[in-house]
């Protein structure tokens, strides 16, 4: 049997773009298993860490602990654990209006909304950079240039899944 087919569209799809449809994949099953409630839980968790992290520099008494976290990794982990503390207080306010189950189309967008939102956080904020560096073309993408565009879309799409 003869793989080189196979093998060379997986060498020509870089590897962005993989790690972004399995991400997709992913919220779209997990959309389709329990509702589109921890999809927008995290899309509305990551917008208030990115804000709380850029207000912790300045904190008092906060922004001398924050001020230890120079490097761009140690930044990336007082991130995310903002996006952690956020998720669970949005969980904890509860968003529970429209139906929990999902449907195939509805998951496939929320999945495919989900991963617009992180994708276009993550490129604008420089502390994710040093985890992982998107090529051109996802920039080039989900871009400055877009990125109001993909965040409305995708805020739309998620707000069209979880009224659905």
């Amino acid at each position: 049997m003869n793989f080189d087919p196979v093998a060379s569209l997986y060498n020509a799809v870089p590897t962005d773009w993989m790690i972004l449809g399995a991400f997709a994949i992913f919220a779209a099953f997990d959309c389709l298993r329990s509702g589109a409630r921890r999809a927008c839980t995290l899309a509305l968790a990551l917008p208030i860490a990115l804000l709380l992290f850029s207000a912790s520099k300045k904190a008092a008494f906060l922004g001398g602990i924050t001020e230890q976290f120079s490097t761009p990794i140690l930044e990336a982990v007082l991130l995310g654990i903002l996006v952690v503390v956020s998720y669970v207080l949005i969980g904890r306010i509860g968003l529970s209006w429209g139906g929990e189950s999902g449907q195939t189309i509805q998951a496939a967008l929320g999945g495919v909304a989900l991963t617009a939102i992180l994708t276009t956080f993550w490129l604008a904020t420089p502390a994710l950079d040093a985890l992982w560096r998107f090529g051109p073309d996802a920039q080039a993408v989900f871009g400055e240039a877009y990125r109001f565009w993909w965040l409305l879309g995708s805020y739309a799409v998620l707000a069209f899944v979880r009224n659905g």
